[in-house]
């Protein structure tokens, strides 16, 4: 019999957090294993048990502080391993609009709010440079505007 059980995608949650200048929020990660240093969206996998639309509140309020509102999916992406044996991602994406105020916990180390086109240039990791340039191509940034719809 085998030993070990065989290599699963893992589902995880991106989420474009929208200000009320249409800008998106990025995280810079901090004291973890994956990203550390780097830009990415806030999000982090789907635990068994929850609904995607769940994960976006409780991941935002776990990293950030921030409430979410107007939570809507936008797209997936197959995320393969870039290395035989390395993480797969399936990454679910969404956008909302945040309330209250960002108060970090330990898995960042900073954050900005930046335009689409600005997060490219924070070099985003995780899969997020082909989800912001299609979320540019797309027109859709904050579920508060309703732009590209």
């Amino acid at each position: 019999m085998p030993t070990s059980s065989p290599q699963r995608p893992v589902v995880a949650i991106r989420v474009f957090v929208a200000d009320a200048q249409d800008r998106i929020l990025l995280l810079r990660r901090a004291n973890s294993e994956y990203g550390e240093g780097q830009w990415c969206l806030p999000g982090g996998k789907l635990d068994y048990g929850d609904t995607p639309e769940g994960t976006v509140a409780k991941e935002l309020g776990e990293e950030t502080g921030l409430g979410a509102k107007d939570v809507e999916f936008l797209f997936y992406q197959n995320s393969p391993p870039p290395q035989p044996g390395q993480m797969h991602c399936v990454n679910l994406y969404f956008r909302c609009t945040a309330v209250g105020a960002i108060t970090l916990n330990e898995e960042s180390s900073a954050f900005v709010w930046v335009t689409l086109e600005e997060a490219l240039g924070y070099k985003p990791v995780f899969g997020a440079e082909p989800a912001i340039r299609r979320v540019i191509e797309q027109g859709k940034v904050s579920a508060s505007t309703g732009r590209g719809k």
